[in-house]
C-alpha cells in the first residue's frame, strides 16, 4: 500500500498541493494539509478498493478543509498562488503573468465546489470518474459544476481578451 501511495504522490504531486492550496489559499498551510493527508494514509492498514487516486486526493481535500476549519485564512499570511514557474525570458514573462494572475483569480472567485472541480480536473489531471470519487458526488454533478465553472472564468476572462478601442 506504502508503495502505491507514494507513486500516486509521485506522479500527481503538483495537482495534490494545488488542491490544498485553492482550498486553504496559503502555501505554508497547503504543503502541511499534504503532508498531514499522506501521514495519515501512511498510518492507515486498511487499503481501499479501486482507483487510489481519488482516495487521494480526497484525503487531502479533507486534510486542507480541516486546515480551514482550525483556522480559519489570515489577510496577513503570504498570497497564494496556483501557478509554479513563469517563463525564463523576461519580456514573456510579464505578460505570461498578467495572464496566469487573471485566470487565477477567476479560478479563485469560484464557488468552493465549482474550483475544487476545475482543479481537480486541470491541475490535478484527474478524470471525471477520479473527480466524482474524490468529491464522492454524482459524475453528472461533477461535469455540470465544471461546465458552470468554465463558464464563471471565460465571463471574466473575455473581456480582458478583446482588442480595445484606441
Amino acid at each position: 500500500m506504502r508503495q502505491a501511495i507514494e507513486r500516486v504522490y509521485s506522479d500527481h504531486r503538483q495537482g495534490l498541493y494545488t488542491l490544498a492550496l485553492a482550498i486553504t489559499r496559503c502555501p505554508g498551510r497547503a504543503e502541511d494539509a499534504v503532508q498531514e493527508a499522506f501521514a495519515r494514509l501512511w498510518s492507515r492498514r486498511i487499503r481501499p478498493s479501486g482507483d487510489l487516486v481519488p482516495y487521494v486526493f480526497a484525503a487531502v481535500r479533507n486534510a486542507a478543509i480541516d486546515q480551514v476549519r482550525r483556522r480559519p485564512p489570515d489577510a496577513r499570511e503570504p498570497d497564494a498562488s496556483i501557478y509554479n514557474g513563469l517563463p525564463e525570458d523576461p519580456s514573456a514573462a510579464s505578460v505570461t503573468a498578467e495572464r496566469h494572475r487573471i485566470l487565477e483569480a477567476a479560478v479563485l472567485a469560484l464557488p468552493q465546489e465549482q474550483r475544487e472541480a476545475v482543479v481537480l480536473k486541470i491541475y490535478g489531471g484527474l478524470t471525471f470518474q477520479q473527480v466524482a470519487e474524490t468529491l464522492d458526488a454524482p459524475l453528472q454533478t461533477v461535469a455540470s459544476r465544471y461546465r458552470r465553472a468554465l463558464e464563471q472564468i471565460g465571463r471574466r476572462v473575455q473581456p480582458l481578451l478583446e482588442p480595445c478601442d484606441e
